[in-house]
């Protein structure tokens, strides 16, 4: 009996390492589980945890190796819900991480090393589980955000009894808020152009429990860890964290990154997506449209007024002749110049993004109806894919994966030459999808009806609104369809990159035992290697290109290449001594990019690979 036992049970646990996942969301135990099974089921993948977070959570990392072996190769990081109000991002990391150990991958992605996180943010993500359901993405490390002596003494509460923390309006004769004629569904905010008078505050569902007269300043939980890296990060702001990287998640991931280097392109799954469109920053503040007092050293080597304005142009003519540096360009200037955090690309980035972006769209487009839906969230303040762009340096992409449909009128409805109605003329147009929606959003918890309520002192306020989590989260349903398109794109991110594509030799005597060698470095991707931010910010490692073999008289053993252009090359040159058929070994490495190497004799006729 104990026998057949064992079989079942090794049958289940065989059923669930390769059937299709059911259409559920993965709460902390669930995904941990669904991980284990996926290691256990395939000899590439190995489960391992990146750090354990204030509430005793592991932050699981998956690791899944090469197809076949390379040895040292590229690698792509995968972060999923930063900010933990985004289950969905984990299903999608967990899907993406099934089809790499599947046979459905291949291309440049079965041959680099994939790091997977589904979750970063263990403990916001639990919100979604939890009774009442609450989504305000914080950790579980105590914080005093009011600064009273308490912690996490006034949060959110479930007001109504319904399980979940959704939104209140509380009457206020200064509130900027009402609700919608139109649609007593939507609360909009006051137009006093047009003679409107605000009577609500609209505030997340809770009373005052600490007396104070202000509403859920101090819940539970410390930071939102997806707000808590550096580039872009604000102080004294709460639920920031009080400095960049001061939570256990933030750290843990930067720590990881900068241990790896090889990493070639991440991949943020959340709320924002910079895969449909390229950052844009205020033409108005583009640095290069502006004057600019000369960074000091500058300053001092060409004799400058430093409390003159130069434009860039200017600076960048003045740093080539003063420093004798005739291929300084306006990223090296830039990158002098204190213009705090960088919000837009570098126009040389912007080509590849803008390509990515189209065929990312097309793909879209290919696999169904391109409906218009409600626009996913911008980058936040010390995001992951801002940092990861701007100052780790690698080509970085966030990705939302579902948003409510905008209503659109049937066109049969319309009379000839009839426009569709304006959805966005009052009020917010996401709401407004949401409430259209209805139940179909998270199996009915999409949009709540105003309920009347009583605060402690006597108040009477009105609670309901947008549900927790449903402006981004779908019926579990539909959670197979939604990804599918998105993840077969993302699985062919990786063709775009930059790749050490082969080394050309050529070899030319120069009489006597001299001969020049130069070496021809390719870059067989779309993506120039580093991008013009990873020059900026320095951190992906240049390509070296070292000779040995022969005495080298001009040149160093080891010379760097600043940049391989997008399926392009670049090259370095050496005059060297030997005899006719001495061999020469010339090695082109980079973390990011790629290795080769070559071995060629000096022979009179040169020689070419």
């Amino acid at each position: 009996m104990r026998s057949i036992s064992l079989v079942l049970v090794a049958l289940v646990f065989s059923s669930l390492a390769t059937a299709s996942p059911a259409a559920l969301y993965h709460d902390e135990e669930a995904l941990t589980t669904a991980l284990r099974l996926l290691e256990r089921g395939n000899a590439r993948a190995s489960l391992t945890a990146l750090a354990t977070t204030a509430g005793a959570r592991d932050i699981h990392l998956l690791t899944v190796s090469p197809s076949r072996a390379a040895g040292a190769t590229p690698a792509v990081l995968v972060v999923g819900n930063p900010l933990g109000t985004t289950p969905l991002a984990t299903e999608a990391a967990l899907g993406l991480a099934r089809r790499l150990v599947s046979d459905e991958i291949s291309g440049r992605a079965a041959a680099m090393t994939w790091y997977l996180i589904p979750s970063l943010n263990p403990d916001g993500a639990t919100g979604f589980f939890a009774t009442p359901r609450v989504c305000d993405g914080v950790n579980a490390r105590p914080e005093d955000d009011d600064r009273d002596g308490a912690r996490d003494e006034d949060g959110p509460r479930d007001l109504d009894g319904d399980g979940l923390i959704a939104s209140m309006l509380l009457p206020d004769p200064a509130g900027a808020w009402l609700l919608d004629d139109d649609d007593p569904r939507l609360p909009r905010k006051a137009d006093p152009a047009a003679g409107e008078r605000g009577l609500y505050r609209l505030l997340t569902e809770g009373d005052d429990d600490d007396g104070d007269g202000r509403y859920n300043e101090d819940g539970p939980g410390g930071a939102v860890p997806g707000r808590n890296f550096p580039h872009g990060f604000i102080h004294w702001q709460t639920r920031n964290g009080p400095w960049a990287a001061s939570e256990i998640e933030s750290r843990a991931l930067l720590e990881f990154a900068f241990a790896h280097p090889e990493i070639a392109l991440v991949m943020v799954f959340g709320e924002t997506n910079t895969l449909k469109a390229a950052p844009t920053a205020d033409p108005t503040t583009d640095p290069r449209a502006m004057k600019h007092k000369p960074p000091r050293r500058l300053a001092r080597g060409a004799g400058l007024d430093t409390q003159k304005m130069y434009s860039v142009a200017e600076l960048l003519a003045i740093g080539r002749e003063a420093f004798n540096r005739p291929n300084l360009t306006e990223d090296d200037v830039l990158s002098y110049l204190s213009l705090g955090p960088a919000a837009s690309p570098p126009p040389s980035d912007r080509k590849w993004w803008d390509a990515v972006s189209t065929a990312y769209g097309d793909s879209l487009k290919a696999h169904g109806p391109d409906a218009p839906r409600v626009d996913p969230t911008t980058s936040g303040s010390g995001s992951v894919e801002a940092w990861a762009y701007y100052q780790y340096g690698t080509p970085a992409f966030a990705v939302d994966f579902w948003t409510p449909p905008l209503p659109v009128a049937p066109t049969d409805s319309l009379s000839a030459g009839e426009a569709p109605p304006d959805t966005t003329a009052t009020g917010d147009p996401s709401l407004k999808a949401l409430a259209t929606l209805g139940d179909r959003a998270l199996d009915g918890d999409g949009f709540r009806p105003w309920r009347e309520v009583e605060l402690a002192d006597g108040t009477k306020v009105l609670t309901g609104g947008e549900a927790p989590f449903a402006m981004r989260t779908p019926a579990p349903a539909m959670i197979d369809s939604v990804l599918a398109a998105p993840l077969a794109f993302l699985a062919t991110l990786p063709d775009w990159l930059p790749r050490l594509d082969g080394i050309e030799l050529e070899i030319e005597s120069r009489g006597s035992d001299l001969w020049d060698v130069v070496a021809t470095v390719a870059n067989g991707g779309r993506i120039p290697y580093p991008t013009a931010q990873g020059r900026r910010s320095r951190v992906p490692q240049p390509v070296a290109v070292t000779l040995d073999g022969a005495e080298i008289l001009e040149g160093r053993a080891r010379q760097v290449i600043k940049q391989v252009p997008a399926m392009g090359s670049a090259s370095v040159r050496w005059l060297v001594r030997g005899s006719p058929g001495d061999m020469v070994n010339i090695r082109a490495a980079a973390p990011g990019f790629g290795a080769d190497a070559v071995g060629v004799a000096l022979r009179e006729k040169g020689g070419r690979r």
